[in-house]
């Protein structure tokens, strides 16, 4: 099981013992069978858009946003560009819960107790064509820990600071918890400040 901590961080500077430990996880150089699954990622999801772009189905997901001493994680997928969280889809019947554990243990390798992730909110939103239920869970790690990407879904993953994040292309869901949060702290500040 991975070492967290159920409390939110307090500073946004970490130290650089905690940056060097968190460098981005290592992913070997694809073989010919994951170049394969990549391909079939990339084919699939732009069909699956075409349909989508027919349809507008609902899409109901999990995703997690990683927390270590101030620092996020951000994985990318082998079929988009864009910046994110772990996370995928939410099976039928599949507690929202479940489904961010059984993601963040498929896609980077993350072994985590359910009650170790804490739902901050749901939002409903149009993206990639689809009316899309997203459950956001945090996690926050009290110690480094050993990122497993699986090389065909995801080719990437590592912490960064979260305006590391923002200036990158993200999802809308994610660039709005990561900008909510920032005002959050700022407000924060300036009432501290204050007294």
């Amino acid at each position: 099981m991975t070492d967290v901590r159920h409390t939110p961080d307090q500073a946004d500077a970490s130290s650089a013992t905690a940056r060097r430990a968190v460098a981005a996880a290592v992913v070997p150089s694809p073989t010919l069978a994951d170049r394969a699954f990549r391909l079939v990622y990339w084919l699939g999801f732009r069909v699956a858009r075409g349909w989508w772009c027919v349809r507008r189905p609902d899409h109901h997901g999990a995703v997690v946003a990683v927390w270590l001493d101030g620092m996020i994680l951000g994985v990318r997928q082998s079929y988009t560009r864009r910046l994110t969280w772990p996370g995928g889809g939410i099976a039928h019947k599949e507690d929202p819960a479940a489904a961010a554990q059984r993601e963040l243990r498929e896609e980077v390798g993350l072994d985590v107790r359910r009650e170790d992730l804490r739902l901050v909110r749901q939002v409903i939103l149009q993206y990639d064509f689809r009316r899309d239920h997203v459950s956001m869970f945090e996690l926050h790690l009290s110690a480094p820990a050993v990122l497993r990407p699986d090389g065909r879904e995801i080719t990437h993953a590592s912490f960064m600071p979260p305006a590391e994040m923002l200036a990158a292309r993200t999802p809308p869901f994610v660039r709005r918890y990561l900008l909510e949060r920032d005002d959050r702290r700022r407000t924060c500040r300036r009432s501290g400040s204050r007294n």
